[in-house]
């Protein structure tokens, strides 16, 4: 790794201009598309469709059509008038509250829209990465927004950064020893409760320390559900009745899903192989997070780092755009081993690579042979593999 750290030195640059190229392409793309469509005929930031919709249908009072699974008929013509693209069907499938998040925006056009939710993303990621070092945060800023999940989250107009900022703050109420409050804002991540597997294993495996990280979350998880219920009671009611079928629902492009699950799933083209694959990979992460709480189970940094890589590769729904929370663990242990730094660099870029053109890569062989192997999801967990090895030689 240190001569593979040799020769990337002076080199780097190249993927932030890699990184500038990519954002470069697609806003010329977007500017230049009619009305909500990109020059390819793409709805700009398509995952802000389904928020967007939600939000538009609560503020019609039209919320039985959030969750009226497995068609969405309703859902999917209010989207036709929102975006503009006849036949295009974004589904809306996180809990009803997180929709009253967009209300303020809801009766707004589609654009403007998603542009405010672009900005407070990226202040999210500002803040976050503040909360993670201070103020020195201009390099690790620009090195997130070269790194390809995080112009996926921009572009596909998805939530991560939120996701980050709160990952964050978890991360700054654990350093300063504020175990209840941290909990109370890990429960903010209800909103996509996959989210929260590597932390709730590590409360668990912690448990003697953490129980009240795990009361708080589970305070704000119920003050979530009751506001749910108080707010939008019918629309709440609907979700957790039609659950399984929220969670069954697969029309999602599974070259962008970066686990074990997807891996096996795009292997073979079997989804019973899939989820088996994903099983196999949740039950290796969680055995690889509990022999790392055993060793490093002090040190809030590494098991910070250590619970958000677990959450990225081991939990069942990991698309690209959620790797952007890849950059805590990277920041986290830039700063808390600086003596590794020469297997850091390797290590940081092979996992810039990968993500960079895994799904590019996928999507061709999917063109070609109808079965792929994305190649992120081993290059990956070499990288994580390869990072405890590293901090356990230390």
């Amino acid at each position: 790794m240190t001569r593979l750290a040799r020769l990337l030195e002076g080199r780097t640059w190249m993927a932030l201009a890699a990184g500038a190229l990519m954002w470069v392409v697609w806003g010329v793309a977007a500017a230049l598309g009619p009305g909500n469509l990109d020059l390819n005929g793409q709805v700009i930031g398509a995952d802000h469709a389904a928020f967007h919709t939600a939000a538009a249908l609560l503020a019609d009072g039209r919320g039985a059509a959030l969750f009226d699974y497995p068609d969405v008929v309703e859902f999917q013509a209010k989207q036709d008038e929102l975006t503009g693209k006849p036949g295009f069907l974004d589904a809306y499938r996180n809990p009803p509250f997180y929709a009253l998040l967009y209300r303020p925006t809801a009766r707004l056009p589609y654009l403007s829209s998603y542009a405010i939710w672009a900005v407070i993303g990226v202040l999210c990621l500002v803040g976050g990465l503040v909360a993670l070092r201070g103020r020195a945060v201009a390099r690790p800023l620009v090195w997130t927004l070269s790194f390809y999940p995080a112009f996926a989250t921009v572009s596909f107009g998805q939530n991560t950064f939120l996701s980050f900022g709160v990952f964050a703050l978890v991360y700054r109420l654990l350093a300063a020893d504020r175990r209840f409050m941290a909990g109370l804002a890990a429960g903010l991540l209800l909103y996509k409760p996959q989210l929260l597997f590597g932390l709730g294993l590590w409360w668990l495996f912690g448990i003697r320390r953490y129980w009240p990280a795990l009361v708080g979350a589970a305070v704000t998880g119920l003050g979530l559900a009751g506001l749910s219920w108080l707010v939008v009671p019918d629309e709440t009611l609907d979700w957790v009745r039609k659950l399984p079928e929220i969670a069954r629902y697969s029309q999602f492009e599974f070259y962008n899903l970066h686990n074990s699950r997807g891996f096996g799933f795009l292997l073979t083209g079997d989804q019973a192989v899939g989820q088996a694959f994903g099983l196999a990979g949740l039950v290796v992460t969680a055995g690889w997070l509990w022999t790392f709480h055993r060793r490093f189970g002090p040190d809030v940094r590494l098991m910070m780092a250590a619970a958000v890589f677990a959450t990225l590769w081991g939990s069942p729904h990991t698309m690209t755009y959620e790797w952007a929370l890849a950059a805590i663990p990277a920041v986290l242990l830039w700063d808390a081993r600086p003596d590794l730094r020469p297997t850091w660099v390797p290590l940081f870029a092979l996992a810039w690579v990968a993500m960079f053109v895994s799904t590019p890569l996928t999507k061709g062989q999917l063109a070609v042979a109808g079965v792929a192997v994305q190649v992120s999801v081993p290059v990956l967990a070499f990288v994580g593999l390869r990072a405890t090895r590293a901090l356990r030689s230390r």
